[in-house]
C-alpha cells in the first residue's frame, strides 16, 4: 500500500491552500483562479489510502472557502444596502430642496 498521495492530488492541495490563503486576505480573483486546474487534478487522480487523507484535506479547505466566500457576499450586500439607503437619502433631499 502507498503511503504517499498521487502528485495530481499532491499538486491538488497545493491550489488549494493558495485560493485559500488568497480568499482569506480577500483576493477573490487569485482565489478562484485555480479552481479549473484543481477539478480537473482531481478528476484526474487515481485514489489510494494516502489520497484518502489527501481527500479530507481538501473537502475541509473547501468548506473553509465557502464559508469565506458566504461572509465576503454577505458584506458586499450589506455594502449594497448601505448605498441604496445613501441613494435615497439624497433623492429626497434633492426632491425636498427643489420644491422650497
Amino acid at each position: 500500500m502507498e503511503s504517499v498521495a498521487h502528485p495530481d492530488l499532491q499538486r491538488a492541495l497545493e491550489l488549494s491552500a493558495l485560493m485559500l490563503s488568497s480568499a482569506r486576505e480577500g483576493d477573490w480573483a487569485a482565489a478562484t483562479a485555480h479552481q479549473a486546474e484543481c477539478d480537473r487534478l482531481l478528476r484526474q487522480a487515481p485514489v489510494n489510502a494516502a489520497g484518502l487523507m489527501a481527500l479530507r484535506r481538501l473537502y475541509q479547505d473547501q468548506q473553509e472557502l465557502l464559508g469565506l466566500a458566504a461572509a465576503a457576499r454577505e458584506a458586499v450586500e450589506q455594502k449594497r444596502a448601505h448605498a441604496r439607503t445613501g441613494h435615497r437619502a439624497v433623492s429626497a433631499y434633492i426632491t425636498a430642496a427643489g420644491s422650497s
